[in-house]
């Protein structure tokens, strides 16, 4: 793995705290004044992927070859972009010590010119990976799409889409959402987005209502499919919010039988919108697990609440490496199958091959 290192030189009492962390294994980076803080749990490939030829994940660092993230966790849908830009940097190089690898920022709305440039000063400040998503969101009774977004052609999406994906350095399109009852206009944009993919070759993961739908999935799947959409390269996202008495594990195994990564991105943390424990999340994995489906299940927090953050009270983007992954070790989910999920089923989901 490679090992975070800190921007600024250190004084001798941080010198002595370092080394002390890294059990007298960090040596002062030779002419750098900086001292490697080593990772207090590894995650490691279990088992390496076969990527086509060409394949690259696109992070705002540059593009990078897939085999480059066999060392660290990547986590696909969390929120990383802020004005705070220190404390973001600060928050990757905590969450890079528990065991964080690669981030997938996702986008809620068309991005400002500032949100772009906060983030691209994240990036270029922080030994994580950050890969910038892009795209439009509606979830009636928590966000809508812009006017403008109702009054664009299908066409005229599709070619805004495709150039901020290229002006931008997107290497995803999410989180690309649906209400409960889904509109025109997200028809529309799902739509849209499917085309952004063909033309690009940009993974998908999308949004589901919190408050428990499985057609929604259905809904989102039958609208990508018809575009003609690959699903080994999109997520159904928020798939740990279905409620028990809407039966998860059979939309989950209608999501991976159709091809798709079923995503359980509200792991780790108290969602407000959804009030299932996270022991009948851990459930969902066991369930998913003895149906064979361990290469379809990828993990996120779908994190950006600053007060969950390392500085306050909680573990930010490693809430699921700090707080979920303890209790699938309690429930018994093998090690290396835990491996698997947090290294190589993401780096499946996130190398593309460009197109155009």
């Amino acid at each position: 793995m490679t090992m975070p290192l800190h921007d600024a030189r250190v004084s001798r009492r941080e010198a002595l705290t370092l080394l002390g962390t890294a059990a007298g294994a960090g040596v002062v980076a030779a002419g750098t004044g900086r001292l490697p803080l080593l990772a207090q749990q590894r995650f490691t490939s279990a088992e390496a992927p076969t990527f086509a030829a060409g394949a690259i994940i696109r992070t705002q660092q540059g593009d990078i070859d897939p085999s480059a993230l066999a060392n660290g966790a990547t986590l696909f849908h969390e929120h990383v972009g802020r004005a705070d830009i220190d404390l973001a940097v600060n928050e990757l190089r905590e969450c890079a010590f528990n065991g964080l690898g690669c981030i997938v920022d996702a986008a809620t709305g068309r991005r400002t010119a500032d949100q772009v440039r906060n983030l691209s000063a994240i990036a270029a400040r922080s030994d994580v990976p950050i890969v910038m998503a892009g795209g439009y969101f509606e979830d009636i009774g928590f966000s809508i799409y812009p006017v403008r977004v109702a009054e664009m052609s299908e066409d005229d999406l599709v070619e805004e889409l495709v150039a901020d994906a290229t002006a931008q350095r997107w290497g995803a399109f999410g989180e690309i959402a649906s209400s409960l009852d889904m509109r025109p206009d997200e028809r529309k944009v799902h739509r849209a987005v499917a085309r952004a993919h063909l033309r690009t070759g940009l993974p998908i993961f999308t949004h589901t209502p919190h408050e428990s739908c499985p057609t929604c999935a259905m809904e989102q799947m039958d609208i990508i499919a018809g575009q003609g959409v690959d699903f080994s390269h999109v997520v159904i996202g928020h798939m740990a919010t279905l409620k028990p008495e809407h039966d998860p594990l059979g939309t989950h195994k209608e999501v991976a039988r159709r091809g798709a990564f079923i995503g359980l991105d509200t792991v780790g943390h108290e969602m407000g919108r959804s009030n299932i424990p996270e022991h009948d999340k851990v459930r969902m994995v066991q369930d998913l697990l003895d149906a064979g489906l361990e290469d379809h299940i990828l993990l996120s927090s779908d994190q950006g609440n600053e007060r969950q953050f390392n500085r306050y009270y909680g573990h930010g983007w490693a809430s699921v490496l700090m707080q979920f992954v303890p209790k699938l070790r309690f429930a018994g989910v093998p090690e290396r199958t835990i491996q698997k999920i947090l290294v190589d089923n993401p780096r499946r989901f996130l190398a593309f091959v460009p197109r155009g």
